[in-house]
């Protein structure tokens, strides 16, 4: 009779090999895997109305320099979109990286019911044990999927470009606002102060029966219209304030800001020969044009999903149903390969094509609207320049001229007190005709360095389109 080896306890075991190989598999992830940094600590952005530092208004309108530096430091949509363009540059690198490798382990001829003693003597004889690791291979799809995110990554910079283009032309124009509405204040409160003393002298001679008390109630029906006029003004200025506020996120004051700080803040050349070109430029028309590269990109890597991705694996077996015949140290190579007979990405495809589609339509209409926004904007400041001057050099002086002589007539008695109001109104109508029309030629300018792009030199280097 012939004796069949005794059972050994340790056979049942997974082999020590195995965990070995999953040590040494492991590794090279472990090594790939990209260190953590440390998270720096989180500042929380200041609130308007929390009691905080005080925006330097006079500084950041004559320096552009600091006020994008001030942005990036105090506005939380800045960092958002810095925080946007960190994640499509990890979707570049993750778009990259190779498909994970697949481990197999097996354990088989598990006896099941009567054990066959003329094969296997007992039942951990008839096991065997299998290990094997695949990998997937893709053809032609890696590329384009890197180029289709390098362009989105690039595109996403120029968004972060445009939106600190956008906050530092609204942050310019509501510290101007809020210098502009203390120019108004300062001009309504002068014509008060003014209105009230002529109102206290004529008070004075009505007593002594020099004028009439019609006269008198005129001159005080005219200060109450211009206290009215600055309440109105205050409001809007505090209005003003605040928005000013929301923006820079910081207390905005009104007395540290003057309108000839702030119309030199968008003053400057604008080139009229070749305005399709410098729009053509602007960070938002060339994120547009790169997401539009993207979409081509993805629709190649889609269409090359008809291209089937093999899988190529290796496999070692170790049998211990030596009785029954079988070899005890095996070793196995697989392939396999997709059918892309129904999905090869046909409809993801003309998708993206569509979309690529989308995105040059909209780039030549935000280009032709904008070109149209543009001429309009030139033509408007060239008016408002004529007018501001002719304001400045001739109306102004006149009617200081005559408010000059009317008050001097109307102490001699010469004109009465309706002429001297009528000058006085012009006067002071003119000196906010003057606030209006300066305040007005910034929006232009400023929303015309807006349509063309002119600041972006301050928001950093643009990348290239062919990156």
């Amino acid at each position: 009779m012939r004796l069949l080896p005794a059972f050994n306890p340790s056979r049942a075991q997974v082999p020590v090999f195995v965990a070995a190989f999953c040590i040494l598999l492991g590794r090279p992830a472990w090594a790939d895997e990209p260190v953590t940094p440390p998270h720096a600590a989180i500042v929380s952005p200041v609130s308007p109305s929390a009691p905080g530092p005080t925006a330097p208004i006079a500084t950041l309108l004559s320096d552009p320099n600091a006020l994008v530096a001030w942005l990036k430091r105090m506005n939380p949509d800045v960092r958002a979109a810095s925080a946007r363009v960190a994640q499509a540059s990890d979707q570049v690198g993750a778009s990259r990286v190779w498909q994970n490798p697949t481990l197999d382990l097996g354990l088989n001829n598990i006896v099941v019911g009567r054990l066959n003693r003329a094969a296997a003597s007992s039942r951990a004889d008839a096991l065997s044990y299998s290990v094997g690791l695949s990998q997937t291979f893709e053809l032609g799809k890696r590329g384009p999927r890197s180029d289709a995110a390098k362009l989105h990554r690039d595109a996403s910079g120029e968004e972060y470009r445009d939106a600190l283009l956008g906050l530092v032309s609204d942050a310019r124009a509501a510290m101007t606002k809020v210098a502009y509405l203390g120019a108004r204040q300062h001009i309504l409160e002068d014509t008060l102060i003014s209105a009230q003393s002529q109102a206290d002298l004529t008070k004075i001679r009505l007593d002594r029966g020099d004028v009439s008390g019609v006269d008198h109630a005129r001159l005080l029906l005219d200060a109450e219209r211009v206290e009215r006029d600055v309440l109105d003004n205050r409001s809007d200025l505090q209005d003003a304030l605040s928005d000013c506020e929301a923006l820079l996120f910081a207390r905005c004051q009104a007395d540290v800001a003057t309108l000839d700080s702030a119309e030199k803040s968008a003053a400057g050349q604008f080139a009229v020969n070749d305005l399709e070109g410098v729009i053509a430029s602007r960070p938002d028309l060339r994120a547009l044009r790169l997401e539009q590269q993207s979409a081509v990109s993805e629709a190649t890597m889609h269409r090359r999903s008809a291209i089937p991705d093999p899988t190529v694996g290796v496999s070692y077996t170790r049998s211990y149903d030596e009785l029954a015949g079988s070899q005890p140290y095996t070793v196995g190579v697989s392939a396999s390969i997709p059918l892309p007979f129904f999905d090869h990405g046909q409809y993801q495809a003309r998708e993206s094509d569509h979309r690529a589609e989308e995105l040059s339509a909209q780039v030549q209409s935000m280009q032709r609207h904008a070109a149209s926004d543009a001429r309009s904007l030139l033509i408007r400041r060239s008016v408002l320049r004529s007018k501001l001057e002719n304001i400045q050099k001739a109306a102004l002086p006149r009617s200081k001229e005559v408010v000059d002589s009317n008050s001097v007539a109307y102490e001699r008695g010469q004109i009465s007190l309706t002429d001297l109001l009528i000058a006085r109104r012009e006067h002071a109508s003119l000196l906010l005709e003057e606030a209006d029309t300066r305040f007005a030629l910034f929006s232009v300018e400023n929303d015309l360095r807006r349509a063309l792009g002119i600041d972006q030199n301050l928001v950093g280097e643009k990348p290239r389109e062919d990156s």
